[in-house]
């Protein structure tokens, strides 16, 4: 890329990735729901696999935006994982209209911001691994 061009778009760089991440994270969700039905999972531990569905959808929304993106990577994926949490959060909070306990939606976005960041470094990585394969 040559310094006159400018890097991919915002609604490029963000929009795929933060889409992948709530989906996977509400796919991720709806099995273990399904776990719990059926009995394969422990009722009492809901909350454990809720925040971990949330924290591999809000990694990969993150590893892919810091993959696509040209400068900043570690940030564009913070902020993919922090979309994907404010729409989770925003999502909850119009759920039937059930009280949200405001320490499990902070515990829930320090979960978000620390694999967000993981995911942000290892895009990061892998597109630099990339390049110089390339090159």
């Amino acid at each position: 890329m040559n310094k006159n061009q400018s890097g991919p778009s915002v609604p490029a760089v963000l929009g795929a990735a933060v889409l992948t991440g709530f989906a996977l994270t509400l796919a991720l969700m709806a099995a273990c729901a399904l776990a719990v039905l059926m009995g394969g999972l422990p009722a009492d531990k809901i909350a454990l696999w809720a925040d971990l569905c949330l924290m591999l959808g809000s990694l990969c929304a993150a590893f892919l935006a810091a993959k696509r993106s040209s400068a900043w990577q570690p940030l564009w994926g913070l902020a993919a994982g922090v979309i994907v949490f404010a729409c989770l959060a925003i999502l909850s909070f119009a759920w039937f209209g059930e009280q949200v306990q405001l320490s499990r939606l902070l515990i829930n976005a320090i979960l978000t911001i620390a694999s967000a960041a993981v995911g942000g470094v290892l895009g990061a990585r892998r597109r630099r691994q990339h390049k110089k394969r390339r090159k």
